[in-house]
């Protein structure tokens, strides 16, 4: 079997971090795949290194290897919920607006500016924009009296719908908008139809993780543990 590992490096230029995802790996080949990607990412200018397993034979665990040390950080979660008489309404503080061509600067600015801080977020560009909406995700702007507070992102990949993202610009934060926001989504979701939805999340993103656990969604999976790794010597040696 040829390992196989994932290098994620579009925040490196922006925010220093690089991250590694082992897909596919015999457990005795761990270690020397994970100095391999560290080593990418660091000669590719990353600051911060991050991994994670998704290869159920070959897990990560906290501890030193050689040459660095992985130290848990956080989990990724799969959170679901039905779309049924237990959503609380919207109040109607917030308008939901899907994308038109002539916002699509406005919104990327938009979402990097609501999820720069986020653990294991992405910055978004035009280009991948582009390949979400081919592949099925819509998106729009939240409007509160007209003005943009901030974004959603739905996907439409799996037969339940994906809270892919929502977020608000940090003025606009602590006023119980992003409970709106979430209300709003989640009445658009079953006003089409449908029965369920899901979004993932980061353990270390308190805030959004006991939002939806207010709102009615319960843990379905563990998506994937995720560490750093710490250098302990010379990883370029």
């Amino acid at each position: 079997m040829q390992p196989e590992l994932e290098l994620i490096t579009k925040e490196i230029p922006a925010k220093g971090k690089g991250y590694m995802k082992i897909r596919r790996c015999w457990p005795d080949q761990v270690d020397s795949l994970l100095r391999q990607g560290a080593r990418s990412l660091l000669l590719q200018g990353a600051t911060e290194i991050y991994a994670a397993s998704v290869d159920p034979a070959a897990p990560l665990a906290e501890g030193s290897g050689e040459g660095y040390r992985l130290e848990f950080r956080h989990d990724m979660l799969r959170l679901e919920r039905p779309l049924d008489g237990t959503c609380p309404p919207p109040e109607g503080r917030l308008t939901l607006e899907p994308l038109s061509r002539e916002k699509v600067g406005q919104w990327l600015t938009l979402y990097n500016e609501c999820f720069f801080d986020v653990p294991n977020s992405a910055s978004c560009g035009r280009t991948d924009l582009e390949r979400m909406q081919a592949e099925g995700s819509r998106c729009g702007l939240a409007l509160a009296d007209g003005v943009p507070v901030g974004i959603y992102l739905l996907g439409f990949q799996e037969a339940d719908p994906e809270i892919e993202s929502i977020g608000l610009c940090k003025d606009f934060r602590g006023k119980g908008l992003g409970r709106e926001l979430l209300r709003a989504v989640l009445a658009l979701l079953a006003g089409e139809g449908f029965a369920r939805a899901w979004l993932s999340v980061s353990t270390a993103n308190d805030r959004a993780y006991q939002l939806y656990q207010s709102a009615g969604f319960v843990q379905t999976r563990l998506l994937s543990h995720w560490y750093q790794v710490i250098s302990e010597g010379d990883l370029l040696a």
